[in-house]
């Protein structure tokens, strides 16, 4: 049974004891979670785990057992409500590729019946298209495809936004430019679902679903699952050549941890709980520390961890 009261706040949405079979094939297996409004729910997953078919079953697009409530709203009981409720932008978009970015937003205020002339140029606006809103959508690159689809999905406001697979065609800036378009969102209020198997959206998650071979291996803040699997940061430090033999003892000895040198670099592998205890001791050493980076270590980068240990929640 999902958890209907997740820190005093009711879900927006509630996936209760969701299985979806085709066939003898079981693609989803009583999975269930919640997710609460102005939150991000990130699903992670190898190929074939199934994250887009907890997408369908949302959506309402695919037949399931079990339950799905979006706001209060049965999915099943009121499916045109709750779709309006979602934006959603698939994996890859099927556009009008002889349209202009402009005519696209049109058509889609049309079909979802909402004023183009309220909402057009405000949404193209919000990603930055409306400066080529003349464009015809085939000249756009992966990445203002990618926005564009986000633009139509916030036409008519809907409180949720689900994205499949948002960064799997488009390169690093691009991939920078989106996290920076999903942050504001989420200031704004937005309550978002991502699904993905690449790395990029985990430090803009407020919580995590693993799936793989459609059971649910986790769910839970980031920072809760990576210490499940006991993983580690990176403790950068730029010493002095001749201090580096002591700050490597000190490291060492408070918290039993290797420290590679290299030139005037130390790189040690810190437990989140270690790693002020290590930087309170280096400043209480009097020791000078030219500088220090902490590199955290990303849910997306570790998540099969999980997988491998064998446990489910």
């Amino acid at each position: 049974m999902a958890d209907a009261d997740q820190g005093g706040a009711e879900p927006i949405l509630v996936v209760d004891d969701v299985t979806k079979r085709y066939g003898k094939f079981t693609a989803l297996e009583h999975v269930s979670f919640g997710v609460k409004k102005g939150t991000h729910l990130l699903i992670l997953g190898p190929n074939g785990a199934g994250k887009t078919t907890m997408i369908k079953c949302i959506l309402n697009l695919a037949s399931f057992s079990g339950h799905i409530r979006v706001d209060g709203s049965d999915s099943k009981k009121n499916s045109t409500e709750v779709k309006k409720m979602i934006g959603y932008v698939p994996q890859n978009y099927a556009f009008y590729e002889n349209l202009s970015v402009q005519d696209q937003a049109k058509m889609s205020s049309r079909l979802k019946g909402v004023d183009a002339t309220t909402q057009v140029q405000e949404k193209l606006e919000r990603v930055d298209l409306w400066r080529v809103k003349g464009r015809k959508i085939r000249a756009l690159s992966d990445g203002m495809r990618q926005r564009l689809g986000i633009a139509l999905a916030l036409i008519g406001d809907p409180p949720i936004l689900i994205l499949d697979e948002p960064t799997s065609n488009i390169d690093l800036r691009g991939q920078l430019e989106f996290q920076d378009l999903l942050l504001k969102l989420l200031q704004e209020g937005k309550t978002m679902i991502t699904s993905t198997h690449l790395t990029g959206l985990g430090e803009l998650a407020s919580e995590v679903l693993v799936l793989d071979k459609g059971k649910q291996i986790a769910h839970g803040e980031p920072s809760a699952l990576l210490k499940r699997v006991n993983v580690a940061d990176t403790l950068y430090l730029r010493v002095d050549n001749s201090h580096a033999h002591d700050i490597s003892a000190l490291i060492q000895d408070l918290v039993g941890s290797e420290v590679i040198v290299k030139g005037n670099w130390l790189t040690a592998s810190l437990m989140s709980a270690d790693k002020m205890k290590v930087l309170k001791s280096l400043i209480d050493s009097g020791v000078r520390v030219d500088d220090l980076l902490i590199e955290p270590t990303s849910i997306e980068s570790e998540y099969l961890k999980l997988i491998d240990s064998g446990e489910s929640t």
